[in-house]
């Protein structure tokens, strides 16, 4: 659901993250004080990766993820005990959840498909009262007694749909908004957005969609206004209404002036929109845009897109945004306004880090906060405003020492045709930085998402066994603009391909890598680069591994979830284009006779978004060829392997047939 609720994605993706400058030169680090941390303690789950007050202050609402569930709890201030939560289990996960007023708790579910995707939210939402009593679906397929459709009836019959959360609405204790999506014609027909009771789970619509697709931006009133829809091209037309009982009327067509505009929230007069602009070859930027004159007034622009708008304790207004440009850091819109002093004050505490306020208790008092680095997997606080200081909540992960880490390190190249490229440079606790042995580990997606700073434990777990990781936000890479990420439209195994191979040369020239000690690694679409990147490069890269990856790209068109969309047919089309013959050459199940590396080929048995049969047909490509490879299949696992068992033996093997190859044990 790219087009729903983006500022609140934004705004999860930056604090569930515990997670470049013209090429800046990493130094060597020194080494921690003991041997390295276990696999076990990599791949272990958080112990919690998101903390809200409740608007009291009295509660704390935590999500704990565990091995067979995940539960966002609720635990009482004062006597530091568990009293309510709520549970997803077998292939669901808590995505979200919402304080509609003190008392009241509203969670959204959503379904995991392996350890490399984000689990998608699947339309249910549920809540609980924080004393754990009055625990119900509210809206959802799953309803009680095993019967598919919502919960609550309308007019005498099940409602077949899913309902994604706008927003809570100042004011009403009782009511939150969301956006329904039918299931009978979803790619076709606009979804409405509806007022939810969060006691009886009964709905009132008080808006439909311009077009398929769209998204809502409600005011501070709880009016819809605003609507974003994609066009032909993908590409976000923004609407706006001036009342409930208006029209949509095209605010913004992209095709006409030249710019996104992407509206976020609402300022606090109602009247002014903070939104996101996409330009011509800039990256993304933040507007403050006036409805009744079109006036927009820059306020933040840089060399990566924002991210999440920062916003004051009565979610009223925004005073600054997490900045991705290198390192994340914050940006606020006037550092002489209350909540910028105070937020860059906080940032000051922690020196190397980054702190972020998080959800307020209505009088503004108590507050979250957040402190992450790319050593730290992420700690919680609570802020107290009034004596301004901050008393520990919990860690991310307490046993993960941030002196054990190693530092990820901003880097800066321009490929061959003068693009320029970001990415980041881990080295190992204790090298010297140099001529080391080196994994070049493309992102997934690889449309949309990025790399970013932060910490990341597959990348820690590679630095801490002596091994520098690369991560490169090659063309097509989300951040960095509308045209940066067009750029790799139809250059699967081309230019997006070439960019790595510029990467890793970059990193053999600047004395980093040892040219005889290479290795490409990835997952998804990474999975596919470091494939293609040994059929392209067949003397550049020792070994490769492949983790759920695409292999034969014609066949995306008809396996897998995303060709049973039109939005994912049309994706498809625009990123690869419809040429068999062109694909089959970009391909690496088509191409096994060029590759000279050793292979590791990693296969989830229940992979919807790339399904097992990609992994087949480059295993029976090698095998016709009698070309050897190491092969680890679960039949259970999807995309991506999530189970700590099926973990810890893939990271096992995997710096296994690192250590043989490139690492110590290497010939």
């Amino acid at each position: 659901m790219k087009w729903i609720s983006m500022a609140m994605w934004l705004l999860a993706s930056a604090l569930l993250h515990a997670q470049a400058p013209k090429s800046e030169t990493p130094a060597a680090v020194p080494a921690a004080a003991t041997g390295p941390v276990s696999i076990e303690d990599f791949v272990k789950r958080p112990s919690y990766t998101e903390m809200a007050v409740s608007p009291s202050g009295k509660y704390l609402a935590v999500k704990m993820p565990f091995e067979e569930t995940t539960i966002v709890a609720v635990i009482d201030r004062t006597t530091n005990q568990r009293t309510a939560a709520i549970h997803a289990s077998g292939e669901n996960v808590i995505d979200e959840f919402w304080w509609v007023n003190d008392t009241r708790l509203v969670a959204s579910v959503a379904e995991k498909f392996g350890g490399v995707d984000k689990p998608q939210p699947n339309g249910e939402l549920y809540a609980i009262n924080a004393d754990g009593t009055g625990s119900a679906q509210l809206f959802g397929y799953r309803a009680a007694g095993g019967k598919t459709g919502s919960r609550v009836k309308s007019g005498g019959e099940q409602r077949y749909a899913s309902a994604f959360v706008i927003d809570t609405i100042p004011g009403n204790d009782k009511q939150i908004l969301v956006q329904t999506f039918d299931w009978k014609n979803s790619d076709k027909a606009p979804p409405s957005a509806e007022l939810l009771d969060v006691y009886t789970g009964k709905t009132r619509r008080v808006a439909i969609g311009p077009k398929a697709q769209s998204s809502f931006v409600a005011d501070h009133k709880g009016q819809v206004r605003l609507a974003s829809a994609p066009n032909e091209d993908l590409e976000a037309v923004m609407y706006l209404r001036r009342g409930e009982d208006s029209d949509w009327q095209v605010f913004n067509d992209p095709k006409t002036s030249g710019v996104i505009i992407a509206p976020l929230m609402f300022a606090r007069d109602n009247q002014h929109v903070y939104v996101t602009l996409t330009r011509k070859n800039k990256a993304n930027a933040i507007y403050l845009l006036d409805l009744a004159t079109g006036k927009k007034e820059a306020l933040y622009e840089g060399g990566a897109n924002p991210g999440a708008l920062l916003l004051t304790p009565d979610k009223q207004d925004a005073y600054g945004v997490i900045t991705q440009d290198g390192k994340i850091g914050i940006h606020v819109f006037d550092p002489n306004s209350q909540w910028g002093r105070l937020a860059l004050s906080v940032q000051k505490a922690f020196p190397e880090q980054v702190a972020i306020f998080g959800a307020f208790a209505n009088d503004g008092r108590f507050g979250t906060v957040h402190v992450f680095s790319d050593r730290n997997p992420g700690d919680f606080y609570l802020f107290d405003t009034e004596k301004k200081n901050v008393d520990y909540l919990g860690s991310v992960a307490k046993w993960i020492d941030p002196e054990k880490m190693a530092p990820m390190q901003p880097i800066r190249f321009k490929a061959r045709d003068g693009l320029e490229i970001n990415g980041y440079l881990t080295l190992p606790l204790g090298s010297s930085g140099k001529n080391l042995p080196l994994i070049v580990n493309p992102h997934g997606g690889p449309h949309g998402p990025r790399d970013d700073w932060g910490y990341n434990w597959e990348t820690q777990l590679l630095a801490s066994r002596g091994y520098a990781v690369m991560q490169v936000n090659f063309r097509g890479s989300g951040g960095y603009g509308a045209d940066f990420e067009r750029a790799g439209y139809m250059q699967w195994g081309r230019a997006m391909q070439d960019d790595l191979t510029d990467a890793t040369n970059w990193a053999v020239q600047q004395g980093y890598a040892d040219p005889k000690r290479l290795c490409i690694y990835g997952a998804s679409y990474g999975g596919y680069a470091a494939l293609e990147g040994v059929v392209r490069e067949p003397d550049l890269y020792r070994c490769a591994v492949g983790y759920v990856g695409v292999y034969d790209l014609p066949r995306m068109y008809k396996d897998g979830d995303i060709p049973r969309s039109l939005y994912g047919k049309t994706f498809l089309e625009q990123v690869l284009g419809r040429d068999t013959g062109e694909m089959r050459a970009r391909s690496p199940a088509w191409n096994v006779d060029k590759i000279k590396a050793a292979l590791m080929i990693v296969v989830g048995g229940r992979d919807e978004r790339v399904p097992p049969s990609q992994g087949e047909a480059l295993r029976d490509a090698l095998d016709k060829r009698k070309y050897s490879y190491e092969w680890l299949y679960k039949d259970k696992e999807g995309h991506g392997f999530y189970t700590t068992a099926n973990k810890l033996e893939l990271y096992t093997k995997m710096l296994a047939f690192f250590d043989a190859h490139i690492g110590t044990k290497a010939k």
